[in-house]
């Protein structure tokens, strides 16, 4: 069956928000965030979820908050301990600006979360889509939540035509959901357009049957539900060629070193090694790098493993090799910090996933 068509060229907010809470109150997901007025605990869900999915974030929300429960306890922490917490959940600056925030709210604010969008707005790694939801879920706002489930949702209901990335399209998204926003609660607003974008109106087969949005959707009257609401295509990911070493010495402890903080993966711990210059071997890559990187001479042997992995702006193919220590002093030279670790330690660091990878394979040779 077809939706019930209108001609009213513009919704009504009370209409829309009645809808909206109707359908929310019978389709809504269970999710341990759900129903939190606790602002550091929402705050820890949205920063989370902002580059997560909610079947991870689910698992893992509950044990964070079970290492730090309180913000006072995420501000008395070491960074290391949020860092390996965090392990796993990727795009690591958030676990650092969590960390940073909580310090700066317990100088500037006395520990106690800043109540202001724009306060909440100022605190490191914040943007205007966690900022909202704070707002609106813990202290009655009523800001537009535009993350990318939101930005698809409300470009088919309001017709908006373009890259749902680009800023002009955000700003009209902006502008029109303000304006519908005025009437109701900007918790179940929130809440109920976030679980649409995720369960019903979905990129590329919208069940536009079962949202309460259809019979206003310009989208839907005008049949565009599949050209509208779509980002611009990325073009292909570039594919690196990288190298690292699992440095041996005598004792049989292996060097891992801390990446810098600042530039990628900061302050995660990894074996060491890097990029492939021109057209040097990969043997030879790994050599220099670990030169360069710590120091220190290696014997490089054989080829353990080769790891691929995507992110954001390209691929990695890293070749894993079995090193021997052979002199010089480790120094901490295009690194932060140090360590030579048995294997049985390695549980104690915070790693990316690729060498998360080399680190199965290593316990599994044990």
């Amino acid at each position: 069956m077809s939706p019930r068509r209108s001609t009213r060229t513009r919704p009504n907010p009370a209409n829309v928000y009645r809808r909206l809470a109707r359908w929310f109150a019978r389709n809504a997901r269970r999710m341990p965030w759900r129903g939190q007025t606790d602002p550091y605990r929402v705050w820890v869900s949205e920063v989370m979820l902002v580059q997560t999915t909610v079947a991870v974030a689910q698992k893992r929300y509950p044990r964070f908050l079970k290492r730090f429960p309180t913000l006072a306890a995420l501000a008395a922490s070491d960074p290391d301990q949020v860092m390996k917490a965090w392990e796993g959940l990727g795009y690591y600056n958030r676990a650092r600006h969590l960390h940073r925030a909580a310090h700066l709210i317990r100088e500037r604010h006395d520990g106690r979360f800043p109540t202001a969008y724009a306060a909440i707005r100022a605190l490191p790694g914040v943007g205007d889509y966690v900022a909202a939801a704070v707002s609106n879920f813990c202290f009655g706002g009523r800001y537009p939540p535009i993350d990318a489930n939101v930005a698809r949702t409300a470009a088919r209901f309001f017709g908006i035509a373009g890259d749902v990335r680009s800023g002009r399209v955000r700003r009209a998204i902006h502008t029109r959901l303000e304006s519908l926003m005025i009437v109701g609660r900007g918790a179940l607003w929130t809440d109920a357009l976030i679980e649409i974008g995720a369960v019903v109106c979905t990129p590329r087969a919208p069940r536009c049957d079962e949202c309460p949005l259809c019979r206003d959707c310009r989208t839907v009257l005008t049949g565009r539900t599949t050209t509208i609401g779509l980002p611009a295509r990325r073009p292909t990911r570039p594919e690196i060629a990288v190298a690292c070493g699992v440095i041996r010495r005598a004792d049989g402890r292996i060097l891992i070193a801390r990446r810098l903080d600042h530039g990628p993966l900061p302050g995660l711990w990894e074996f060491p090694g890097g990029k492939r210059n021109g057209n040097e071997t990969l043997a030879d890559t790994c050599r220099r790098e670990v030169a360069e990187e710590i120091g220190i001479a290696i014997a490089v042997g054989r080829r353990l493993m080769i790891v691929r992995h995507a992110y954001t702006h390209l691929r990695v193919r890293l070749s894993v090799f079995d090193c021997r220590y052979r002199s010089g002093a480790v120094r901490a030279i295009g690194c932060s910090r140090f360590r030579w670790v048995r294997p049985g330690e390695f549980g104690h660091f915070a790693f990316p996933a690729a060498d998360r990878r080399v680190i199965a394979m290593l316990l599994g040779e044990r």
